[in-house]
C-alpha cells in the first residue's frame, strides 16, 4: 500500500522534501503518493516569481543555492548562457527560473514507486488532508495583515502616483525592492553612479523602521585567513549556556580579527544611514561588518546549538539575532550602490527613519513581511488546533516548536519546517540547504516508520535464503563456538541445494531428449563437499589447476567424469590428467601437440576449445577458430581421441549459446566426416541463476544507481562509486528454463540430430543456496569527516568476485538480545587491510535496531565464486576456515582438514 504524503507548499522547501522523498523512496524502496498544494506554480511564486524586474535580488551569493539538479550557477551558465563571470547575487527571477526547472527534473527522475500530483490551490482547511498519511507544511512566510491604507509592497505598488510621497514601513530586503520598483522599475536609470529619472517616480520615498537602523552593506566572505583565526571558536559554542556568553563569544572573536576592542554601543543607529552606506562601501569592514561577519562565519555551530533549545525562545535571543543579521545578512554592495544614487537624486530620503511621528505621506506602503511563527487564523494555526493545541497562536504570532525531523512532538503526521518555526530553528528562512538537516531528516523518519525492522543495505535487495542458513542466523550461540574456534570469517557450506540445482538442468534434457550432464565448476568454491556430493549424486567436475585435479581424484571422482579446462596447463598437470583418464579441454593446436607428445602409446580423450565467431561474438582468448580446428584435424589421431568439443562464452545469454551451438554442431559434422567419433558439446558454464525473489527491488536498485550516477540523487555509494560491473543479480530466465529455451531452438534439434551428449559447467548457479559468509563486528566508528562505519573482522577479497561488489543484503545476528533496539545505525561495511578503500560493501547497511560490536553479519548465497576466487591472506591473516553445515551443527571440510 504507497505511502500518502502531502506537501504544503511549492516553494524551495517543497522541492527539496521532494527530493529527499525521491532518494529515501529509492534506496527503502518504499512506494508513495506525493500531493503538493499550491495555488502557484511549483518553483516560481512568491518571492520567486520569474516576471519579477532585474532589480529584485537576492542577497544568497549565487553558488551557495543548488537542488538536486545542481548549482543554480550551472544552470546559468549551461542553460541561460549568462556571461562570465557571474553576477554574485542574481535576480530573484532568475532563481524562479531555476527552481521551476529544478521541479521538473525532479518529478522526471522520481522512482518508479512514486508518484506526484501537484493541486493547484492552497491547503485552507484540514478536512483537505484527510486520508494522508503524513503532511509537512512548508508555506514560508505567512501573509500580513495589513492595517487599512498600508499597501503590499509586490501587488500594489503600481497605486503609487507619480510625484506623491511615500512613507515606506520597513528597512530590509523588502523595502529595498520596494524602493527600487518605484524607480528603476518606473524607467529611471542609473549611469555612471547617478540616477537619472524618469518623471514617473515618487517625489519622495520616506523609510521609516521601528530600530532606527537600514539594513546593512553584506560583507564579503571571511577569507582563508580570518576562517583559521574564527576555528578555535567553534567547539566552544556547543558548551554555551546563555546568550551573555555567546554574547562574549562573539565580541571576542571579533575582537580577534580587527586586533581592537569591540562594544556592542557599535551596533547603535547611526544617525545619517546614507553616510553609514557611503563609508560601508568605502572602508569594507566596520565594526558592525566585523561582528556580522562572525556571526555568519560561526552560523552553522549557533544554530546546532541554539536550536531546538528554549534559550532560542528568549527575548534576549531574538533580540540578538534580529540585530545581528542586519548585518550578516545584509543588501549585496549593488543594491547599496543603487540606493545611494537614488538618494543623492533626492528621490529618497532617511531623515525620518528613525522617527516618523510628523511626517505627513500621500501613501503608506507596508514593506514589512509577517513576523516568524505561526499566525492566528491561518492554516498552521488550524493544524496546531487540531494537533498540538498547546501551541496555538491567538493574538499574536507563536513559534511552532518542533522536533528536529520537523514533526510536531508526540506524533508523526504533521511536520513544519520554515519561517512559522523561527527562531526555534535558527535561520530557518534560507535557500542555503548547508544549514540545517530538517527535511532530510523528516524524510529519513518517514523511511524508518515504513521500511523493514531488519538490517538491509541501501537500496534493499532482500536475497533468497535456504532453510538451513535461516537455521544458522538463529543461532548465534553456534556462531559463537565456530568464530572462538576457528577466527572471523567463517565460510559456512552445505550442498544440499546443490543436487537440486542439478536436477533441475538434467530433467531438461530428459524432457528434451538430450543427455545432459553437469560438471562442477571446481573454481567457484574450494570446499571438498561439493566435489563429495557432485560424485556420489553421479554428476562430474570441472578442474582449472594441478591441485583441483589432484584433490578431485583423491576423494574417489572416476577420471572420465573430470575434464580438464585449465587455461595454463603445466606438463605436469596434463600428465596427470592422462594418467587418470581426464578428459583435456584443449586451447590451441600447439597445446594438442603437447598432448600427443606427453600421451605416448595411452589413450588420451580430448575437446576442442572453439573461439566462435569473433564478427557475432566478443572477441576471446580462449580456443582456436572452427576453420583452424577442422584442417588440424583432418585426421584422427591413433592415440589422442576427440570426444567432444569445448566451448567458453562470456555472458549468460541463451541465443548466444544457441549460436555457438550450431557453431559446434557444424564442426562436429565436419570432424564426424573425416573419422571422428564425437560423444558431446561442452557450453561450458555461464548458467544463469537469481540471488533475488523481488524483480521490483532489482528494478529499483538499477534506477537508483543511475539517477546517482546522473547526479539526479545525492550518491549513496561508497565514495560515489558507479558500480558499473556486476553480476545481474535478478534475471530470468535461469537454470531450467534458460537451458528449455536452447534445447527448444534450432540448436537442440541439431544435438538431437547428431546423438551428442550436452555437457554443462555451472558454477555459481548450482552452488545457489550452499553458503553463508559470516563474519563479527570488531568495532564501530566514523571516518575523519564523520562517514559512519562498521568494522568486520574479515577482509574485502572474502567477498568478492571480479565485479564490482557483492549486492546481497546482509544478515544481522546479535550476539546478544539485551542489546536490541538499540538506536538505529547506518554505515559502511569495512574490513581488516591497511587501505583507505577497503570496503566490504560499497553500499551502506541500515541497521534499524542498532548494531554493537560482537555482532554477527552473515553474507547469504556466497558458496558460488564470493567465497575463494579471490581471497588473499595479506597481513599474514589466515584464510577463512570452510566449514560444513549438518544437523545443526559445523565442522571441517575436508579442504581444512
Amino acid at each position: 500500500m504507497p505511502i500518502s504524503i502531502a506537501i504544503i507548499g511549492a516553494g524551495p522547501r517543497g522541492l527539496w522534501a521532494v527530493e529527499e522523498l525521491s532518494r529515501v523512496a529509492y534506496l527503502h524502496h518504499l512506494p508513495l503518493n506525493i500531493t503538493v498544494f499550491d495555488a502557484r506554480e511549483p518553483g516560481v511564486g512568491g518571492a520567486y516569481g520569474v516576471d519579477q524586474p532585474e532589480h529584485v535580488r537576492v542577497n544568497v551569493w549565487s553558488p551557495v543555492i543548488r537542488t538536486a539538479m545542481g548549482s543554480l550557477d550551472e544552470y546559468r551558465k549551461d542553460v541561460l548562457g549568462e556571461a562570465q563571470p557571474l553576477e554574485e547575487f542574481p535576480p530573484r527571477a532568475t532563481v524562479g527560473r531555476f527552481l521551476k526547472a529544478s521541479w521538473e527534473h525532479a518529478v522526471a527522475h522520481l522512482p518508479s514507486t512514486c508518484a506526484i500530483n501537484f493541486v493547484r490551490e492552497d491547503a485552507t482547511e484540514l478536512s483537505q488532508l484527510d486520508g494522508f498519511d503524513h503532511v509537512l507544511v512548508v508555506t514560508g512566510h505567512e501573509v500580513a495583515s495589513h492595517p487599512s491604507g498600508m499597501l503590499d509592497p509586490f501587488t500594489q505598488l503600481n497605486q503609487v502616483d507619480a510625484g506623491s510621497t511615500v512613507r515606506l514601513r520597513g528597512a530590509a530586503l523588502t523595502a529595498i525592492d520596494s524602493i527600487l520598483s518605484l524607480t528603476l522599475g518606473r524607467g529611471g536609470r542609473i549611469e555612471n553612479g547617478t540616477y537619472i529619472p524618469s518623471g514617473k517616480e515618487p517625489a519622495r520615498i520616506y523609510p521609516i523602521s521601528r530600530s532606527g537602523r537600514f539594513i546593512q552593506l553584506k560583507t564579503q566572505p571571511a577569507t582563508d585567513a580570518e576562517k583559521k583565526l574564527l576555528k578555535p571558536f567553534v567547539p566552544r559554542i556547543a558548551a554555551l549556556s546563555s546568550v551573555d556568553e555567546l554574547k562574549n563569544l562573539l565580541a571576542e572573536a571579533s575582537e580577534t580579527l580587527t586586533g581592537e576592542k569591540f562594544t556592542w554601543e557599535a551596533l547603535e543607529p547611526a544617525p545619517d544611514a546614507l553616510a553609514e552606506f557611503r563609508e560601508s562601501l568605502a572602508h569594507l569592514r566596520r565594526p558592525q561588518q566585523t561582528v556580522g561577519l562572525v556571526w555568519r562565519e560561526l552560523y552553522t555551530p549557533i544554530i546546532e546549538r541554539f536550536s531546538f533549545d528554549e534559550l532560542s525562545l528568549t527575548d534576549d535571543f531574538a533580540e540578538l539575532a534580529r540585530l545581528l543579521e542586519t548585518y550578516a545578512y545584509g543588501a549585496p554592495a549593488e543594491q547599496v550602490e543603487r540606493l545611494i544614487a537614488v538618494a543623492e537624486a533626492g528621490i529618497l530620503d532617511f531623515s525620518h527613519l528613525a522617527d516618523a511621528s510628523d511626517l505627513s505621506a500621500d501613501f503608506t506602503v507596508d514593506a514589512v513581511l509577517a513576523a516568524p511563527g505561526a499566525h492566528p487564523e491561518t492554516f498552521c494555526a488550524r493544524v496546531l488546533e487540531a494537533v498540538a493545541p498547546e501551541q496555538v497562536p491567538t493574538d499574536s504570532p507563536v513559534t511552532v516548536c518542533t522536533e528536529s525531523n520537523g514533526m510536531l512532538p508526540g506524533q508523526t503526521r504533521f511536520a513544519f519546517a520554515g519561517r512559522m518555526t523561527e527562531p526555534y530553528v535558527l535561520g530557518n528562512d534560507s535557500l542555503s540547504r548547508n544549514l540545517h538537516t530538517v527535511i532530510p531528516q523528516w524524510a529519513q523518519t518517514i523511511a524508518s516508520l515504513h521500511a523493514p525492522s531488519d538490517a538491509y543495505a541501501l537500496p534493499p535487495l532482500t536475497g533468497r535464503l535456504e532453510p538451513w542458513m535461516r537455521e544458522v542466523v538463529d543461532n548465534a550461540n553456534l556462531l559463537q563456538r565456530a568464530v572462538k574456534e576457528h577466527n572471523s570469517p567463517v565460510n559456512l557450506v552445505q550442498s544440499d541445494a546443490m543436487e537440486r540445482n542439478c536436477i533441475e538442468l538434467t530433467a531438461q534434457g530428459e524432457k528434451h531428449g538430450v543427455d545432459v550432464r553437469v560438471f562442477f565448476a571446481r573454481k567457484a568454491n574450494k570446499a571438498l563437499t561439493f566435489v563429495e556430493r557432485a560424485r556420489d549424486a553421479g554428476h562430474g567436475v570441472d578442474v582449472a589447476s594441478h591441485r583441483e585435479l589432484g584433490q578431485t581424484l583423491a576423494v574417489g571422482m572416476p577420471g572420465e567424469r573430470i575434464i580438464l579446462s585449465a587455461a595454463i596447463k603445466t606438463d605436469e598437470l596434463l600428465q596427470l590428467a592422462i594418467d587418470n583418464g581426464v578428459t583435456i579441454s584443449v586451447d590451441t593446436c600447439a597445446e594438442f601437440d603437447r598432448i600427443t607428445a606427453l600421451a605416448g602409446d595411452k589413450t588420451v580423450r580430448v575437446a576442442p576449445r572453439i573461439a566462435p565467431d569473433p564478427e557475432r561474438f566478443m572477441p576471446t582468448r580462449f580456443g582456436e577458430l572452427t576453420d583452424v580446428w577442422a584442417d588440424y584435424l583432418a585426421e584422427p589421431h591413433p592415440h589422442v581421441r576427440v570426444a567432444g568439443v569445448h566451448l567458453h562464452l562470456h555472458g549468460y545469454s541463451a541465443q548466444d549459446r544457441i549460436d555457438a551451438l550450431l557453431e559446434a554442431t557444424d564442426l562436429i559434422q565436419r570432424l564426424k566426416a573425416v573419422g571422428h567419433h564425437l560423444e558431446f558439446i561442452d557450453i561450458g558454464g555461464g548458467v544463469p541463476m537469481s540471488y533475488l525473489d523481488d524483480a521490483d527491488q532489482w528494478t529499483n536498485f538499477k534506477q537508483a544507481l543511475t539517477a546517482q550516477n546522473k547526479g539526479a540523487i545525492a550518491p549513496f555509494t561508497w565514495k560515489a562509486d558507479p558500480l558499473k560491473n556486476f553480476y545481474p543479480f535478478h534475471q530470468t530466465p535461469v537454470r531450467g528454463d534458460w537451458l528449455d529455451q536452447i534445447l527448444s531452438s534450432p540448436a537442440g534439434a541439431a544435438i538431437r540430430e547428431l546423438g551428442v551428449r550436452l555437457h554443462l559447467e555451472p558454477g555459481r548457479s548450482i552452488l545457489d543456496g550452499c553458503g553463508l559468509i559470516v563474519a563479527q563486528v570488531a568495532f564501530i566508528k566514523k571516518r575523519s569527516d564523520g562517514v559512519p562505519l562498521i568494522g568486520l573482522a574479515m577482509n574485502r577479497t572474502q567477498l568478492r568476485t571480479t565485479s564490482d561488489d557483492y549486492l546481497v543484503d546482509p544478515l544481522h545476528i546479535r550476539a546478544s538480545e539485551s542489546a536490541a533496539d538499540a538506536q538505529p545505525y547506518e554505515g559502511y561495511l569495512v574490513g581488516a587491510y591497511c587501505i583507505e578503500d577497503e570496503v566490504i560493501m560499497r553500499r551502506p547497511i541500515r541497521f534499524p535496531q542498532g548494531v554493537q560490536v560482537g555482532d554477527f553479519i552473515a553474507f547469504p548465497n556466497t558458496a558460488g565464486y564470493f567465497m575463494h576466487i579471490l581471497e588473499s591472506a595479506s597481513h599474514q591473516i589466515p584464510l577463512a576456515k570452510n566449514l560444513v553445515y549438518a544437523g545443526g551443527e559445523l565442522e571441517l571440510d575436508a579442504i581444512d582438514g
